[in-house]
């Protein structure tokens, strides 16, 4: 047996590993071309009861406008790390494994989000029905499910967990100060003309408080497992 097949990590650098993510990668991409497609043939829906009255129109300006749903940053980092790992698996950059930390987070909060606070009673078709099964039940499940089995492991720390808690906060922050100027949000629990700060605050540190909750798992699980496999 060779040394590099004794390497902790060897085995997550083989071919079916890096398949594995290059699979997640292609996923998460068509989930994210969906949810182009809709922008640019779609107008925004009003939530029933809003408080504000802004919104896109189909075209250019809602397909930019995706990059405002938390749904879409969070595919957008985890098909992006994913296809990462398929080409360079052994990467050691504390900025790239922050990102993925963040990315495996912020795809189980949107799926517990949205399904258990956000799902509505419309019955979906097509696109619709593609794009919301892709992002907001498939991808939630198999990203963290491919981070347990396949890693990979051995690489976060304090630091990378306080770095991936930049991506909620910039997010939330960059949301809630262009809210007013268009009166729009993008999700009904950020809506702060009808609950105000203090109502909207309510969720926003139960997401947050939910996202280290969540990290300091995964950071634990990563360690444990690491130490199994070293």
């Amino acid at each position: 047996m060779t040394t590099a097949e004794t390497t902790p990590h060897s085995w997550q650098s083989t071919t079916p590993v890096r398949l594995v993510h290059a699979a997640v990668a292609l996923l998460c991409a068509a989930g994210l071309a969906s949810s182009l497609h809709l922008g640019w043939t779609r107008d925004t829906d009003l939530p029933v009861g809003a408080g504000f009255a802004g919104g896109f129109s189909a075209g250019w300006e809602h397909t930019l406008n995706q990059l405002a749903y938390f749904t879409f940053v969070s595919g957008v980092l985890a098909g992006a790390t994913s296809a990462v790992l398929a080409v360079k698996p052994q990467i050691r950059s504390a900025a790239f494994h922050a990102l993925r930390l963040a990315g495996v987070v912020c795809v189980i909060i949107t799926g517990a989000v949205f399904n258990l606070l956000l799902r509505g009673e419309d019955v979906l078709t097509g696109v619709q029905l593609f794009n919301d099964t892709v992002l907001h039940l498939i991808v939630p499940v198999l990203v963290p499910v491919v981070w347990l089995v396949f890693g990979p492991h051995g690489r976060l720390g304090g630091r990378a967990l306080l770095l991936s808690l930049l991506v909620p906060l910039i997010w939330l922050s960059v949301t809630l100060a262009r809210g007013p100027a268009l009166d729009w949000y993008p999700y009904e629990i950020l809506d702060v003309p009808r609950m105000g700060y203090a109502g909207v605050g309510v969720h926003l540190v139960s997401i947050i408080a939910a996202y280290v909750l969540i990290g300091l798992l995964i950071w634990g699980l990563d360690r444990l497992l690491h130490r199994r496999r070293s």
